[in-house]
């Protein structure tokens, strides 16, 4: 019954963790092995090896490639997590009515994974969301080992001394917290006074002279300020943002706490009424939980982002737009952005677009984080503009390093770009890979044919976008209106792209732009009826430039008593509506582009 216990408590709380996390993290894993990369190579394997923790690093790449299929990788993960419980049960012979201490660890190694919020885009850390738990892991096993040597001085010197001489250049500052706990542990496993302190000399001496024998002789791609903190995530951008170290500095409390306490004392023990325990564990366990759930990033529009782009991903243009009806709150121009883009693939642009809730909320978190970062590389390649898309994945993967994600719009704009052995490089590269070998032989069979291009699901609509000069823009990182100011100034005789152009113009409120891209539009559509919000968008123009030809356009009669009616409204309030008018003006006009035009036109881009 005892050995019962443990498998059963372990069992039903990896359970939950792993129903929450496919559940309600599915798209988020799924983006983690996106940013990732893993190559079976020998030189990638000696590329992880040039800083000290890489060992660490290379395995975490390694098992965050499998949330490919996020099952697979939340399996792995809880695996790791059981092995760390039974290590931690083990070392620190935690009783079984102390068992719910086991889940501690693992609560916190969860909570570092479900904080990140957009770090995941930025952070510069290799295989993060595995190589805490596996540097925990492996920690927690010396620690046993530890516990379990004979008791000799010698040997337990050693043992530290060789924790940091290996355990450095494999784990880094796991390593190395590893030995500063045997160094405080031997004070609680003897009362050999002298002996104990031979052992913390000795760790404490290894843990400042072993790192710095390693940056002096065998690292030269670490700063000095930094060895004794190689295989930790940095989270400083401008500055240090500590909030997102707590999940460590609670796994560190932790085992020090463990490392001090005995739970298992080597007296007898005065019975104590049941009561006592049962309550302090669920009090525990309430206390664990409410902390998980605290700190886990439940932000609606990062869920959303995820999902279009997982959808966006694997060309469900309906899955992006079923997602964008989940929208309830304001959305990012991320959101807006990408449902625009599914619209415009399912023919609906011109017709829904405006429907969809408006505004540009900054992204829920202190980092300093745009539509750059997250879906810009996206935009750029699905509406054409492969050079700014180019210029992204080359930015960023010099400054946060390569993953598959990059690698793939780098073989797609080489692949646009007519550079066969650009090309087939990053194919090559991406062959290296668990699951990206057969999406590479399927772009491999698109190069120098046109024909297939175009009637693939993926590269086909953008083959109709691919009418902008051959130029690098200077954009300034704001995706959308970098974008937008090209697309409105470029005519095609393409009526999808034109389509965008006159979408565009109607955004950057350029009115000579618009005339230009609304009359080759028009020209090219002699027979077909005018959508609704070219409409109004050409009556408003006509109207506030006083053009003779106004009323000769092509425009319905409701088109035209919306307008006199918005006009009619905006005058009584002296064109200063407040919250209360505004409201009114967009239940009646918010599907028009008059809203759009004198609503949305001072909104931040993010």
């Amino acid at each position: 019954m005892k050995k019962i216990i443990p498998i059963a408590l372990w069992l039903g709380a990896l359970s939950l963790i792993a129903c929450a996390l496919l559940c309600f993290e599915s798209d988020l894993l799924w983006k983690v092995q996106q940013q990732n990369l893993f190559l079976c190579s020998s030189l990638f394997f000696k590329q992880m090896m040039v800083t000290s923790g890489g060992m660490l690093s290379y395995l975490g790449t390694f098992f965050t490639q499998f949330f490919y299929h996020p099952w697979i990788g939340v399996v792995m993960l809880c695996g790791w997590w059981w092995l760390l419980m039974w290590l931690v049960k083990r070392a620190f012979q935690i009783p079984d009515r102390w068992m719910l201490l086991t889940l501690i660890p693992v609560g916190f190694l969860l909570i570092a994974n479900t904080s990140l919020d957009y770090w995941i885009y930025i952070l510069k850390l290799k295989g993060y969301f595995f190589s805490a738990t596996i540097g925990t892991t492996v920690g927690v096993a010396l620690l046993w080992l530890f516990r379990i040597l004979p008791h000799n001085i010698w040997l337990r010197m050693g043992l530290v001394v060789l924790t940091v001489a290996t355990g450095y250049p494999l784990m880094g500052a796991y390593a190395l917290a590893t030995a500063l706990l045997m160094g405080i542990w031997t004070w609680r496993l003897t009362n050999a006074r002298k002996e104990n302190i031979c052992v913390s000399v000795i760790a404490l001496l290894s843990i400042i002279v072993i790192p710095l024998a390693c940056y002096r002789y065998v690292y030269y791609q670490t700063h000095i300020s930094d060895i004794y903190l190689t295989a930790l995530p940095v989270f400083t951008e401008t500055e240090t943002l500590y909030a997102y170290y707590i999940p460590y500095y609670l796994l560190a409390l932790y085992f020090l706490i463990m490392a001090v306490v005995r739970l298992n004392p080597t007296k007898p023990i005065k019975p104590t009424k049941p009561i006592k325990p049962i309550l302090l564990q669920a009090l525990l366990l309430v206390s664990l939980i409410a902390c998980i759930w605290h700190f886990w990033y439940k932000d609606d529009n990062y869920h959303h982002e995820l999902r279009m782009q997982r959808c966006i991903e694997q060309a469900d243009w309906q899955g992006v737009i079923d997602e964008g009806k989940k929208q309830e709150g304001e959305p990012t121009r991320a959101i807006v952005m990408m449902h625009n883009l599914a619209l415009s693939r399912l023919g609906l642009q011109c017709d829904m677009m405006y429907s969809f809730p408006k505004g540009s909320k900054k992204p829920n978190t202190p980092l300093h984080v745009f539509m750059y970062n997250t879906a810009g590389r996206l935009i750029y390649y699905h509406y054409g503009m492969m050079n700014e898309c180019h210029r992204i994945c080359m930015e960023e993967g010099v400054e946060y390093g390569w993953s598959v994600e990059r690698l793939q719009y780098m073989a797609r704009n080489a692949l646009f770009n007519n550079e066969a052995r650009a090309t087939m490089k990053f194919l090559n590269l991406l062959r290296q890979t668990c699951y990206y070998g057969n999406w590479a032989d399927h772009f491999e069979g698109l190069i120098n044919r046109p024909d297939l291009m175009a009637s693939d699901m993926e590269t086909g609509p953008i083959t109709h976008m691919m009418h902008y000069p051959d130029v690098q823009s200077a954009g300034d990182g704001f995706v959308e209106k970098n974008l937008m100011e090209v697309l409105s100034k470029t005519d095609a005789n393409e009526p999808y792209f034109q389509e965008q152009a006159v979408l565009a113009a109607m955004w950057t409120r350029n009115t000579a732009d618009f005339w230009a891209r609304f009359e080759h539009y028009v020209n090219m559509h002699p027979n077909r009826p005018v959508p609704r919000i070219f409409q109004e968008a050409a009556y408003l123009f006509g109207n506030m430039e006083n053009l003779s030809f106004t009323e000769e356009l092509p425009v319905n009669k409701d088109v035209k008593e919306n307008l006199h009616g918005f006009i009619q409204v905006m005058q009584q309030c002296n064109w200063k509506p407040n919250a209360q008018v505004r409201n009114y003006l967009y239940q009646r006009y918010g599907t028009t582009y008059y809203f759009e035009f004198f609503f949305l036109k001072d909104i931040t881009y993010f």
